[in-house]
Parts: C-alpha cells; sequence; structure tokens
C-alpha cells in the first residue's frame, strides 16, 4: 500500500519540526525500538594523471547514528535548537563562515550526547568513478550497515532505518532491493523497516549527514577535529563495507584511541566489546574552527586504512594457504 505523504486531517506530528506524515507514521510501526538515520559521503580520485595513489585514495561510507525511539521527538527539536532554524547541510556550513564551522562541532556533540551509537560503513578504495561503480559502492555499504545494525532482538533492537533521499531515484530503489534481499535471505528480521525521508522534513537526518561528513572529513583530509565529541565519548565504530571487520582510523596528530563498540551482549548492535574507533584531534569541541587550522592536510588517515585492509585480508589468505596444505 502506497503512503499518502499529507498531513492528517488532525494537521498534528510528533513535533513542530517534523513535516512528514510517512515517517511519522513509519516511526509509530518501529515503536518501541530504536531508530537509525543514514546518509552517504565519498572522495572520488581527484583528477585524471595522478595514477593510481589517487584512486586509492577514493572511498565510499554510509553512517547511521541510532536515536532511542523514546527520545526522536525531543532530540529533533535539540537539533533545530543547535542549527537556530530549520535548514541545515553540514558541507554548506563548512564553507561559511568560523562560527559555521564551529557550529558543526557542536551539532556533532549534540548528536553525540543523544545517540545511542554511531556506526560508519566504508568501502575503501572505490573501484572506480563511474555510476556504476558508486552504485556497487553504496549497495555494498548499506548491506553492511544494516546487518550490523540490526543484530539482536528485543526492544534495543534497530527495527527502522531511514535514509537521506538521493537525488537519484534508480539509487533510491536499489537501496530497497538490498534490503528486500536481506530481508527474503533471512539475514534480518523481516521487521525492519526502511524508508526514504528528507533533510528538509526530518532534521534527525541532519545527523547522519553532520556524522558521516566529519568522518569524510577525517579520512580524506586528515582532519579530525569535526568529529572529535563522537571519538571522545567512545560512540563510534568503523568497518570495512567488504567483511564487516572494524577498523582503527588514526589520526596524525594524536596516538590512537581504542574505545569499546557495542557490547556482544546488547541487542541490536553487534560486534566485539573492542571495537577500535578513530583517534581525537586535539582542537576541543566548539572551537571555532578553520579549513587551514591546526592540522595537515593529507591522506595519512586513508593509507593507514587500507594498510590494515590489506594486512588483514593477507593474513586471512596466509591462514586459509596454511590450512589447505598437507
Amino acid at each position: 500500500m502506497l503512503l499518502d505523504d499529507s498531513p492528517d486531517e488532525s494537521g498534528d506530528m510528533s513535533s513542530p519540526s517534523l513535516r512528514s506524515p510517512v515517517l511519522e507514521r513509519f516511526y509509530l510501526a518501529a515503536s518501541p525500538n530504536p531508530i537509525a538515520f543514514v546518509d552517504e559521503s565519498m572522495r572520488q580520485a581527484t583528477g585524471v594523471g595522478e595514477g593510481r595513489a589517487s584512486e586509492e585514495m577514493s572511498f565510499y561510507q554510509m553512517a547511521a547514528v541510532i536515536f532511542s525511539h523514546a527520545c526522536l521527538d525531543a532530540i529533533r527539536e535539540q537539533l533545530v535548537d543547535v542549527a537556530d532554524g530549520t535548514y541545515w547541510h553540514t558541507n554548506k556550513k563548512f564553507r561559511g563562515t568560523l562560527a559555521d564551522r564551529g557550529d558543526i562541532v557542536e551539532m556533532v556533540e549534540a548528536i553525540t550526547q543523544a545517540s545511542e551509537w554511531n556506526v560508519i560503513a566504508v568501502k575503501l578504495p572505490l573501484a572506480g568513478s563511474s555510476q556504476v561503480d558508486i552504485a556497487r559502492a553504496r549497495a555494498l555499504c548499506l548491506d553492511r550497515l544494516v546487518r550490523h545494525l540490526t543484530s539482536g532482538s528485543g526492544d534495543e533492537a534497530v527495527r527502522g532505518i531511514v535514509a537521506d533521499n538521493n537525488k537519484d531515484t534508480a539509487l533510491n530503489k536499489l537501496d530497497h532491493q538490498v534490503l528486500e534481499k536481506l530481508r527474503g535471505t533471512g539475514v534480518i528480521s523481516r521487521q525492519v523497516g526502511f524508508a526514504h525521508g528528507r533533510m528538509g522534513d526530518e532534521p534527525l537526518l541532519w545527523s547522519a549527514d553532520a556524522v558521516s561528513w566529519a568522518v569524510q572529513r577525517n579520512i580524506a583530509r586528515d582532519d579530525g577535529r569535526f568529529i572529535l565529541p563522537a571519538l571522545r565519548e567512545g560512540r563510534l565504530t568503523v568497518i570495512d563495507a567488504v567483511d564487516g571487520m572494524p577498523l582503527n582510523m588514526k589520526h596524525p596528530l594524536g596516538a590512537s584511541a581504542f574505545a569499546r563498540g557495542p557490547s556482544s551482549q546488547r541487542p541490536g548492535l553487534s560486534g566485539s566489546p573492542g571495537h577500535d574507533v578513530a583517534s581525537p584531534s586535539t582542537v576541543p569541541a566548539r572551537f571555532p574552527v578553520d579549513n587551514g587550522e591546526l592540522f595537515a592536510p593529507g591522506q595519512s588517515v586513508t593509507r593507514d586504512l587500507l594498510r590494515q585492509i590489506r594486512a588483514r585480508r593477507e593474513a586471512a589468505r596466509y591462514g586459509w594457504v596454511r590450512r589447505s596444505s598437507p
């Protein structure tokens, strides 16, 4: 059945800033389980003639921010207060004033404090830069992210996922195909609901936009200042989209930090109790940050992630060869 995205007769929504009756009904259907909000970021090869190094520094990622169902309305209004209005787009904020950039840190801090957990699935490097390559990377990241988010059972398991609506309708259809395949093969519960929403209608989607942008900034530019609140509180898990294994994103300006990921005992959030996360930079929260201040632009984080991925796969291959030997 198609849902009509028009106001109810009463005109009432859960909170003043939610402007999508479709999502309101979606949340009601998912109650009382947590809801995950998802958005993407990517970095394509930077130009022709830069060779393999440029291609290896390309990546695609999807971020998920998990909020308690009971707190959705309160968190939504809190994010609107931080944004001082009903509009937010992290990339445009960064390209604004110094105060705008400080607002990004404040937004990530608010998200971190309100969230149950944050998960990043990253495909590094991209196989190429065509639309087909991007679609495959998106499907892979979403597949791995959903598997990770929805494991477990009970009221604490994520059973509702809302992704930012893509302008490319083909990609939105692909998202639904990924979910249908996971449900159909029994990989995830058939109770897991999935919907697309627009940031203009649902401020809670700002959370995934901000976290995804901040992690992308760390990977692509070695700039971990914006994701610092999530790192400081230890509420970030980064996984390789290919095999689902955790990755440790080391920032060049600080020692690596290790924070406990979601406990394997906790329904709805899979992973070992020792997930590694990116290490924090030295810039305090709400510091008025600037594009060129206090960090050395580069690709050290990306290279480190590539080293980890290759080393792990080589170890797995070596282990298979040894087990197969007479």
